[in-house]
């Protein structure tokens, strides 16, 4: 046997329990403020809807029947679960609580945001925090797949249906061991370090396509180049006298056992977040953009 097709809505709802607390579809409609015939409608769609009378009309007063007695309290709790539902969503808005995926390049990770997390967890607990190391384009993909709700990086970026804000900009500098030459510099040309090895990482970090822009703009062409998987590599070859590098100054920290020197001409890189274009923003995401802003103050030129 095909099943019945059972429908209603809130307003019908509302029109039979004024009904039924009026006693009356006359004293009904007039608390309602609408036209008897209206109020009549709705009750008429509500029964066929349930395909069952709900009211008794006798000569001087309006009965429930059975159904419409079995029905009130369901509607009435249904009606003020509706009329909180606005309080309960904003509640749910305020809420700072939830998953929060955030992924950061490895230029960035260690020497900004790692330091900084302690403040972060301490004062929000309640979010959960997941963090992702990968280089640009992957952060990126992983953001237009869902993965990731947003990423510190190197901007700007391409992508689709992508929000980007600048946290600050900070200058790169060369790098070079503490025993080299120059380390006492106040500043230097690139070309008077061009016959030494460029120490970059490989193909998909920020980092190595800034570092080589930055060598176009100079008109600076190194005699040869080593390729490394990780910063803390390029470090460590830089220690060794084994290269020159260009680093980002949030990277001071680890430059032990080396001399982080400006260039001319002056040489930036743009930090900001990265996340998809969205109606709503979830409370979570709020605050750590907030946050990020707030850790950002006194980094190089912040924003």
């Amino acid at each position: 046997m095909e099943e019945k097709n059972r429908k209603f809505d809130l307003r019908q709802l509302e029109c039979f329990c004024a009904v039924a607390r009026a006693g009356s579809f006359t004293k009904a409609a007039e608390e309602m403020g609408v036209a008897q015939s209206s109020l009549s409608e709705q009750i008429a769609k509500l029964e066929q809807g349930l395909s069952a009378p709900l009211f008794e009309r006798l000569a001087r007063r309006t009965e429930l029947t059975p159904v419409g007695e079995a029905l009130l309290p369901r509607a009435q709790a249904m009606l003020l679960d509706a009329a909180a539902l606005p309080t309960y969503l904003e509640e749910v808005r305020a809420a700072p609580g939830g998953v929060l995926r955030v992924g950061a390049i490895p230029t960035v990770l260690p020497y900004f945001l790692a330091p900084r997390l302690r403040n972060f967890v301490e004062r929000f607990p309640e979010i959960d925090l997941h963090l992702r190391e990968a280089p640009t384009a992957e952060l990126i993909g992983q953001i237009e797949d869902g993965l990731l709700d947003m990423a510190i990086l190197s901007i700007p970026v391409e992508g689709n249906n992508l929000v980007m804000r600048e946290l600050f900009r900070e200058p790169i500098h060369l790098a070079v061991p503490d025993f080299h030459v120059l380390a006492e510099a106040e500043k230097v040309l690139l070309r008077r370090v061009s016959t030494e090895r460029l120490l970059i990482l490989k193909d998909g970090h920020c980092l190595r396509e800034e570092t080589l822009t930055i060598c176009d703009r100079a008109r600076t062409r190194f005699a040869a180049q080593f390729e490394a998987d990780q910063f803390a590599s390029i470090f460590e070859l830089i220690r060794a006298g084994f290269g020159v590098s260009l680093v980002p100054d949030m990277a001071r920290q680890a430059a032990v056992g080396c001399r982080l020197i400006p260039i001319e001409p002056k040489a930036m890189r743009r930090i900001g977040y990265v996340r998809l274009e969205r109606r709503y923003v979830p409370r979570a995401q709020e605050i750590f953009m907030e946050w990020l802003r707030e850790m950002s103050r006194g980094m190089g030129t912040a924003r």
